[in-house]
């Protein structure tokens, strides 16, 4: 077979764009970067909703997806579509997770990525402005800095007291392995308002190579094959027709909502799921969308006094990362104060609390204990997907969001942050103290962080849950590769914008350990 390219990478986020990047500074080796949404090519020509990184981009460049979260309450379920993925929406937090999480990756059967293995592809992102040394990184994409004493607002100095008075450690540096406390969230950004995503950090430097193509608003269909080996994909055209592009390698990075829905119509995941579309099996993995995992919050919000709130706050700067009573797990709750929430995306909570814009004490479980599953709606390439959360299935997801929410009332009521709300919304002092109406509350209050992982699990083929092994290679196949938030194990102690980030480091070197494979084929043309 005559390939167009040595490697297709199948979505420009967190991890694609990086990958993209690192493989391309091979000049032998043509490169393709498929992106089903806009590429922005020069900062002057990106959105401001892109730019701006004191807000997040919930609906300008989205999926428009919808989650399920609990006993049939669906909720907006927002990822990023265009050049960059989430880490050109999110909400800036450049947070990496404990040593343990990673070390539990390489224990599960993944040699390779425990914290001492994927510590320098962490460094190698990063240009951080703050701190050096061992655990640190300088001059790579990713610039990370923290807020300082003087650009934080009134709200989060009125955290900050609270968690001190509370007995929570000070923390300066949340990416040092042994930290735990309340301080500054690390953020990529270089300065107090525009957000570095992986198109900016990653694909701004690349894209005068000749050997690196980019092919934006273009929709992936299928994987191609001949026998057990990618061969390519097939790109939508709509009417029902597609392009054919092929190439040596195939690397699915679209995310954990995205890889496994294009692997599924493939052919590859739970043989059932694929025979109730019409799908011809190639692979049976039960494991493609199985083991979905997310960060679920919940917290305690005030209706804010006037001129309290504006709007070019950036939405968070502190976080208290701690650990539950009782738990073995450190840090495994995390709480944030947030400047300002606006509600008119959110009809629900619109409804419950009256007001447009909130703030106050979010909390975020760092490690569910309940798993959810992603399926297909449809073959449809544009038909989004079914996404069920499943959150509050484990009893101690319960138990410990209903604590969490009690110390989320305990803060919020330190004086110092009490003084800048006129009252509490929904939740009233009655319910704290009884574990019922506290655990009504958790439900009605109740939505994702937007973390998903896990629904191409990494690990041993003799797991039969898994979906590819410990060099992002898929399970049964030849020359085709997931590399993006899908592939974690189990969620990290932390947002995960920068272990995707990591993710797509790792692989890239793990990818490029030999030469081309397909070197001096004839080159066909673009897509």
């Amino acid at each position: 077979m005559t390939y167009q390219y040595d490697d297709i990478v199948v979505g420009s986020g967190s991890a694609g764009a990086v990958l993209a990047a690192r493989l391309s500074a091979d000049t032998s080796r043509r490169v393709l970067l498929t992106e089903s949404g806009p590429d922005y090519s020069t900062v002057d020509s990106t959105p401001r909703d892109i730019l701006n990184g004191n807000a997040m981009s919930l609906e300008a460049h989205d999926w428009n997806y919808r989650a399920e979260i609990y006993d049939g309450r669906r909720t907006r379920f927002p990822r990023g579509r265009l050049t960059g993925g989430s880490s050109a929406v999110g909400a800036t937090i450049a947070l990496r997770g404990t040593p343990d999480d990673y070390d539990e990756w390489a224990a599960l059967g993944n040699p390779g990525w425990s914290y001492s293995d994927v510590l320098p592809y962490f460094q190698r992102m990063e240009d951080d402005l703050d701190y050096s040394g061992e655990y640190h990184g300088q001059g790579g994409p990713i610039p990370i800095r923290r807020w300082r004493p003087d650009e934080l607002t009134d709200a989060q100095r009125a955290f900050q007291e609270a968690c001190l008075a509370a007995g929570y450690a000070e923390t300066k540096d949340h990416n040092h392995p042994t930290a735990t406390g309340v301080g500054p969230i690390p953020s990529n950004r270089r300065d107090l308002t525009t957000r570095t995503s992986t198109a900016m950090g990653y694909l701004g430097p690349a894209r005068s190579r000749p050997n690196l193509t980019i092919a934006a608003g273009t929709t992936v269909e299928r994987v191609l094959f001949d026998g057990d080996r990618a061969t390519g994909i097939r790109v939508a055209r709509g009417n029902g027709s597609g392009d054919d592009i092929h190439a040596g390698r195939v690397i699915l990075s679209a995310g954990a909502i995205g890889s496994p829905t294009i692997l599924m119509r493939s052919g590859i995941g739970p043989a059932d799921e694929l025979g109730r579309h019409g799908i011809d099996v190639r692979l049976d993995l039960p494991g493609v969308g199985g083991n979905l995992i997310d960060h679920p919050r919940t917290g305690v919000f005030m209706v804010p006094n006037p001129g309290m709130i504006n709007p070019g706050y950036p939405f968070l700067q502190t976080i208290l990362r701690t650990t539950a009573a009782g738990s073995a797990e450190t840090n495994d709750l995390q709480y944030y104060m947030v400047n300002h929430f606006d509600l008119n995306l959110f009809p629900e909570l619109y409804m419950l609390s009256g007001v447009p814009v909130i703030f106050g004490v979010m909390l975020v479980l760092q490690r569910p204990k309940s798993r959810g599953r992603l399926t297909l709606s449809s073959p449809d390439p544009t038909a989004p997907p079914v996404i069920d959360l499943n959150f509050l299935a484990d009893d101690h997801d319960v138990r410990a969001l209903t604590e969490g929410v009690r110390t989320c009332w305990e803060l919020a009521n330190h004086p110092s942050v009490r003084r800048l709300g006129e009252e509490i919304v929904v939740l009233r002092e009655r319910a704290i103290n009884n574990d019922r109406m506290l655990g009504q509350y958790v439900i009605t209050s109740l939505d994702s962080a937007y973390h998903p992982v896990g629904t191409a699990r990494m690990g041993p083929d003799a797991d039969p849950m898994t979906v590819v092994d410990s060099g992002c290679r898929v399970h049964g196949t030849t020359d085709l590769y997931v590399a993006d938030a899908s592939i974690m194990p189990n969620i990290v102690r932390a947002n995960t914008n920068l272990t995707s980030i990591m993710i797509g480091e790792r692989a890239a070197a793990l990818l490029t350990a030999g030469p081309p494979r397909t070197s001096g084929d004839q080159a066909g043309q673009a897509a």
